[in-house]
């Protein structure tokens, strides 16, 4: 790995002084490894890490296979296949799973395979394509993936869906429109309002309409969802960006890895915790951890979001999935109000930083949502 990885962008597989660093990839695909991306048998999908396709569109994914050994693993090379994913309300679901003969292998084989053919789900989700190369007495021999936003646009503001219990009535709101919000240290947002971020200690609060004839009394329970993390303020972040005389990697500058404008620190020992605390229309609903402001594989979303222009805005960057019970004195005030006033706060006693996530950024497709769980 190059010293400018290690040291300047907080990237690759290890720093200088060999701390540790987690790539994420074992959450998104079990048993997956850094091996898996130096191993003699390699399969590809082609260049693209995500791509944007319709609900229920049939998608064709490219298959490139090589086989840089002479060591038999058996004659036929078998392709195990899993597409699984989140959807818009943060719930892990799985879609297909097969398993199908590729190839028969010989020595220093390297080829083009024919094309994986697969329908994604009818309705939006960020899905994963999970494949793994085995023997055909299934020795996983390779492991990767590839990654589909799949959606029409972006999602309704309201919603009516079904799960299998009852009736749900989802309200969605965006990170950026939030009526107040104030920071000890900074607060921004990323490309127009995918992620906003509050530096030190501080809060949000968003102000939604009660929903248009909703009675309360229909309404058995009310869940809130968001994707959050802790937020650093970076060197990229200060004021004063910018203004140091020289080049940190000629030796010149402040030791702030975190200066250089593209860079995001990777997820790794030393998290930078914070803690969110909930409240709806003034009560207190809950308080919830946020253990750190991690970026790495698993910020999928935050990737696929980058503007293509050799400029990395947060890259990589994603939150935790918060959920919280909304007790029923706040439901019947919002009723009495026809108001819903969500406040979300960071005490001073852990001043660790809000990052709030769309469902085109972060990990998780989901914006800031209520559920209304109907009778």
């Amino acid at each position: 790995t190059e010293h400018h990885d290690v040291i300047n962008e907080w990237n690759g597989y290890y720093r200088y002084d060999r701390s540790e660093k987690f790539t994420g990839i074992e959450e998104l695909f079990p048993g997956m490894a850094l091996a898996d991306l130096h191993s003699p048998f390699y399969l590809s999908t082609g260049s693209d890490l995500c791509r944007d396709v319709e609900p229920g569109e049939t998608v064709n994914v490219p298959l490139f296979l090589s086989c840089l050994t002479d060591r038999s693993p058996g004659r036929q090379l078998m392709l195990r296949v899993e597409l699984v994913g989140w959807n818009t309300l943060g719930q892990f679901e799985t879609y297909q799973h097969d398993r199908r003969g590729v190839a028969e292998f010989s020595p220093w084989l390297t080829r083009e395979l024919a094309p994986l053919t697969f329908q994604v789900p009818d309705h939006p989700c960020l899905a994963i394509l999970r494949l793994a190369l085995e023997t055909e007495s299934g020795q996983v021999l390779h492991r990767n993936f590839t990654t589909f936003r799949v959606a029409h646009g972006n999602s309704p503001r309201v919603e009516r869906l079904r799960n299998d219990k009852a009736e749900l009535l989802v309200v969605r709101f965006a990170p950026h429109s939030f009526s107040d919000g104030k920071w000890s240290l900074k607060q921004w947002n990323i490309l127009d309002g995918l992620k906003v971020n509050g530096a030190g200690h501080g809060y949000f609060e968003y102000q939604l309409r009660w929903p248009e004839g909703l009675d309360p009394e229909q309404v058995a329970a009310v869940t809130f969802l968001l994707e959050a993390s802790a937020k650093r303020l970076h060197g990229k972040d200060q004021p004063d960006a910018g203004a140091q005389e020289g080049d940190f990697m000629r030796g010149r500058g402040t030791h702030d890895p975190s200066l250089n404008p593209n860079a995001y620190p990777m997820t790794d020992t030393v998290p930078f915790p914070s803690a969110v605390r909930i409240r709806v229309c003034g009560q207190g609903v809950a308080v919830r951890d946020l253990p750190d402001d991690p970026a790495d594989h698993r910020g999928i979303l935050s990737w696929h979001a980058q503007l293509r222009d050799r400029k990395l805005r947060e890259a990589g960057s994603y939150g935790y999935l918060v959920s919280a019970s909304i007790p029923s004195a706040a439901i019947q005030a919002a009723a009495r109000n026809r108001e819903i006033v969500i406040r979300l706060e960071v005490d001073p006693g852990l001043a660790g930083g809000l990052a709030i996530y769309g469902e085109q950024f972060g990990r998780y497709p989901i914006d800031p949502t209520l559920v209304f769980t109907l009778k």
